[in-house]
């Protein structure tokens, strides 16, 4: 009895601290620019550069007459330290 009412104040807690709002800070320095530039435009509607977010980079890249994986990789490795930086670099 003892063990059910710890395995439902066990999910409780849990359902309870999941539902609470996280507040994310940005991605570390040494995230990759394609984290950094995911972070950016996170959540959709966050970012004028992309307002329709990490949909709207997919969109973008698709149109780059380049394999979209040659853009990502390309991206991925890169690590500038900030959005800024990266924006920079890949200008």
């Amino acid at each position: 009895m003892i063990k059910k009412f710890e395995t439902i104040g066990a999910t409780v807690a849990f359902l309870v601290t999941s539902a609470l709002p996280a507040f994310a800070v940005g991605p570390d320095e040494q995230a990759s620019c394609m984290g950094q530039e995911a972070a950016a435009i996170s959540p959709p509607g966050s970012s004028e550069e992309f307002p329709d977010g990490m949909p709207g980079l997919v969109a973008f890249i698709d149109t780059i007459p380049v394999p979209p994986g040659e853009v990502y990789s390309t991206i991925a490795k890169l690590h500038e330290g900030s959005h800024e930086a990266c924006d920079e670099v890949l200008e």
